[in-house]
């Protein structure tokens, strides 16, 4: 059984501090690339990996599966080489029946660039992005095991909206 814990936080303007590189938007020609990074993300324990159905993940939530996608949230860094090193893609979907909210449909960080600060600026250029396009609000899905995106979450504002229990 995998617990999962829902998030959300209202979105305001983001201080763009200056980085190396700036994040850019996510192309078609990405998502191979994205999908094997995502598979070696995930490797380490942090989500329990299912090869075959995590393969198409990415492809599949670029054609909807997880609401619509917002092109200018959704991003990435490279390093000098090229190579991906972590991503967030942000969709747009309803609640229940409430209004459509952003939503972080992935975020991660290739292990060997962990705590370099990648995904909190993947984070803050999506937000500022969403803010600028008048969105209001910005919600995540989490593995409760995952310390680490957790504590992410939680240092940007977000707060605890429900848990929900997935049965595997």
């Amino acid at each position: 059984m995998v617990s999962l814990i829902s998030l959300a936080t209202l979105i305001e303007p983001q201080d763009l501090k200056p980085v190396g590189s700036s994040p850019r938007i996510i192309s078609a020609t990405d998502l191979p690339k994205l999908a094997d990074l995502r598979l070696n993300a995930y490797n380490d324990g942090t989500s329990r990996p299912d090869t075959e159905k995590d393969a198409d993940r990415i492809p599949a939530v670029f054609e909807g599966s997880h609401g619509t996608l917002l092109p200018h949230a959704s991003l990435l860094t490279d390093d000098a080489e090229g190579r991906i090193t972590a991503a967030i893609i942000t969709t747009e979907r309803a609640f229940s029946d409430g209004p459509r909210t952003a939503f972080i449909a992935e975020l991660f960080t290739h292990p060997g660039c962990r705590r370099q600060g990648l995904a909190e600026t993947l984070l803050t250029h999506a937000m500022q992005a969403l803010h600028e396009t008048g969105h209001k609000t910005l919600a995540v899905t989490v593995n409760s095991s995952n310390a680490a995106a957790l504590a992410l979450y939680l240092s940007r504002d977000f707060r605890r909206l429900a848990a929900a229990v997935h049965e595997d």
